[in-house]
């Protein structure tokens, strides 16, 4: 579900701005949600309340879902947006189950090495797509995007026998086995 409701302000009184507001429902969040501070902006001094925390999603899960869309689609926003974090320290054995269990409940499979060779060649992304998203003078240095999301991401490849086996079950028939990787169901 979408929508780009307008606003208005003392300094944009003919209500002509507009933000992109997307809303999934598809799935509930495998993670538990986190509070995070908003990222400190300029206009933060001007504003004459305090900027509220915001309920987001768990790095592991948004990284997750990254990697799935990656997967699933071409977008470049995705491998864009992997590459800011492949150079970081991230939970993977966390970011690899969660994969698994998406992708699964998505019914679809998860080949590893078919990612990871997507994120070689990159070229079947669509690299326009970032014009609207990202700064008009950023330069888009796609070799090296690509490059850091083989090296940041390797560890995908690592699976578990579990996860393995849960990652080539496209008819769900291993039901016991993702309610024992799920880690909220794993503890109840």
């Amino acid at each position: 579900m979408g929508r780009e409701p307008t606003y208005a302000h003392e300094w944009n009184a003919a209500g002509n701005s507009e933000i992109k507001l997307q809303i999934s429902r598809r799935e509930t969040p495998t993670l538990a949600p986190v509070r995070m501070p908003q990222i400190e902006q300029s206009y933060f001094d001007l504003l004459p309340f305090a900027p509220a925390e915001i309920n987001c999603l768990a790095l592991p899960e948004i990284l997750t879902e990254k990697i799935r869309a990656c997967y699933q689609r071409n977008k470049a926003r995705d491998i864009y947006d992997l590459g800011i974090y492949a150079t970081r320290p991230l939970d993977q054995p966390l970011i690899r189950r969660l994969v698994v269990l998406k992708l699964w409940q998505a019914r679809d499979t998860f080949d590893p090495a078919r990612l990871i060779n997507k994120f070689e060649h990159g070229a079947e992304f669509d690299w326009d797509d970032l014009r609207d998203l990202v700064r008009r003078d950023a330069r888009i240095d796609r070799e090296r995007i690509c490059a850091d999301c083989v090296r940041g991401f390797w560890f995908l490849a690592d699976l578990t026998s579990e996860e393995r086996t849960l990652a080539g079950d496209r008819h769900q028939r291993e039901q016991a086995l993702w309610e024992s990787l799920h880690p909220a169901r794993a503890r109840s």
